[in-house]
């Protein structure tokens, strides 16, 4: 029986299986299920011939401790074993994960890393197909940071980069439940990259991170949310949710019936040192307000979230969910305090301002098609082509049919111009709208008050021609800082520039990226948005 060789931490594993061998729901213990383990012993692990002993924990150590000098015997004796007792088998694959685990990482102690990962960590599955680049996937035994890290650790990295799970490690540092181990995560790390000669991808791994520029962190630089794959990406996020109040109307007949729908408005924070959405008291709706009080709600609300973050140095964005009837309303013109007496938009302090829907986001049944096109355009399969809905001649079901028929079978469309703004008065643009979310179109432009406007659409073909649909967010809010300046947006004559400006001012988007908004588990926006299904 051979027992030297092994470490500190391999013998702790080794002991481990023995003694999840001794377990009796395991029914080794029983001498028929022994004798049919023996056999299957022999047939996985050619070589390898069991002894019998008396004391049945000396046969389990003998067997364990041998099959640990043999390669693959780990695995060859996990899977003979899981063959004749089943009950073992979630016990067991853990312990093999360990072991493996051990011969990609010798060395150091682990008890110190252990300690660290085994906590909860929010939705952790989605960290690591960041911090993989999609290429590994977690099964579904994994419940832990640290079972994480046991898997990831027998998978290899591409040439010149780091190993898939010290790449987790690192990003696992920025979540706020392993925040007081972030030490010994970065000293685990230092010592492998200095071991295998990789200290630039680990540094620049940490650079990435640390300024929001590494591209597992801010997607693909060719489809930005919002401009983000730049070093400008404002890194704090504040989430701004204005919802129905859906309190059942008291009265009845006509006094029912006039009762002016009311929201409640609320809001959550995201800071660049931590993935978790921060929520205030404060920020807390206490009665609903009308239509008409939202800007002077919504400057007080982010009165409040300025205050909060008094202390940092970072950029902002703001990012809003609004429900249908109020995608008109222009909300990156409303006054950041209203009693200065002059016009100070929100726009000139928040360097991106992104409409959702609430809808989309709110109700599980759009969210298939959703994701379906999302990745048909990020991962390349897709153009990314913007739809133009033009009614001209058809009837409003003949248009709507058409739009179905058009978009339904064409997976690179992501975008639609909508041909009415979508409000009460034009039913046909809120008709067009419920059509692009139900076909899982993400992104969605309209102009909010003039539906013929030539300009507006021209403006929109010009900019797609010249910088490509990925970029529309940024340049939106490049013109509409230029406007309001009035900046020179146009080189032609004076009253062009004027129906420019008019056109800019009046351009919506919804922009909703669902790995943004559904990814990361308890810290997704879509957890604070909350659902109606």
């Amino acid at each position: 029986m051979a027992t030297g060789g092994f470490d500190a931490v391999q013998h702790r594993v080794l002991r481990a299986v023995i003694k999840a061998l001794e377990d009796p729901a395991g029914r080794l213990i029983n001498d028929s299920s022994r004798d049919l383990w023996r056999q299957m012993i022999h047939q996985h692990i050619p070589g390898l011939t069991p002894a019998s002993f008396t004391v049945t924990r000396q046969e389990f150590v003998s067997i364990v401790y041998s099959c640990a000098t043999l390669d693959d015997g780990m695995d060859l004796l996990v899977e003979a074993t899981c063959l004749v007792t089943p009950a073992l088998e979630p016990a067991l694959l853990l312990l093999l994960s360990q072991w493996k685990a051990r011969l990609a990482f010798p060395g150091p102690d682990w008890e110190p890393l252990r300690r660290v990962l085994d906590v909860p960590v929010a939705d952790f599955d989605a960290l690591v197909d960041r911090a993989t680049d999609g290429l590994a996937r977690l099964p579904e035994n994994c419940a832990t940071p640290w079972e994480a890290f046991l898997h990831l650790a027998d998978h290899n990295g591409r040439p010149g980069e780091l190993m898939p799970a010290m790449a987790f490690l690192e990003h696992l540092s920025l979540c706020p439940e392993v925040a007081s181990g972030v030490g010994e995560l970065r000293t685990w790390n230092d010592h492998f990259a200095e071991l295998w000669n990789m200290p630039a991808p680990l540094a620049e791994l940490r650079a990435g991170l640390r300024d929001g520029t590494d591209p597992r962190i801010a997607g693909s630089p060719d489809v930005p949310h919002a401009g983000r794959g730049g070093p400008a990406r404002p890194l704090i996020r504040i989430y701004v949710k204005v919802e129905p109040d859906r309190t059942p109307h008291s009265g009845a007949g006509r006094r029912r019936m006039g009762r002016a729908q009311r929201y409640y408005v609320s809001a959550c924070v995201r800071y660049p040192d931590s993935n978790a959405l921060q929520r205030d008291p404060q920020t807390e709706p206490l009665e609903s307000v009308t239509r008409s009080q939202l800007p002077y709600e919504m400057a007080k609300l982010l009165t409040h979230m300025t205050q909060l973050s008094h202390s940092r140095a970072d950029n902002a964005a703001l990012e809003i969910f609004l429900p249908a009837e109020l995608l008109t309303e222009p909300v990156e013109w409303w006054d950041r305090d209203p009693s200065l007496g002059f016009p100070n938009a929100l726009l000139s302090r928040y360097r991106e301002i992104m409409l959702h829907s609430l809808e989309r986001v709110q109700r599980p049944t759009f969210h298939n098609a959703w994701r379906a096109r999302w990745a048909h355009w990020r991962t390349g399969d897709g153009q990314g082509q913007m739809y133009e809905c033009a009614p001209e001649g058809l009837t409003d079901a003949e248009h709507l049919a058409l739009l179905d028929a058009k978009i339904g079978r064409d997976d690179d469309v992501v975008g639609m111009v909508l041909s009415r703004p979508p409000h009460r008065e034009s039913e046909l643009g809120l008709r067009e709208l419920s059509l692009a979310l139900d076909l899982g179109v993400p992104i969605v432009v309209y102009h909010r008050a003039d539906p013929a406007s030539a300009v507006f659409r021209s403006i929109i073909r010009e900019s797609l021609a010249n910088e490509g649909l990925a970029h529309l967010p940024e340049s939106a809010q490049q013109w509409k800082s230029d406007v309001a300046v009035r900046a020179t947006v146009a080189d032609e004559s004076s009253a062009v520039r004027e129906r420019d400006v008019d056109a800019i001012r009046s351009m919506s988007m919804i922009w909703d990226d669902p790995e943004h908004l559904l990814e990361g588990g308890q810290n997704a926006p879509a957890t604070f948005v909350g659902g109606i299904e």
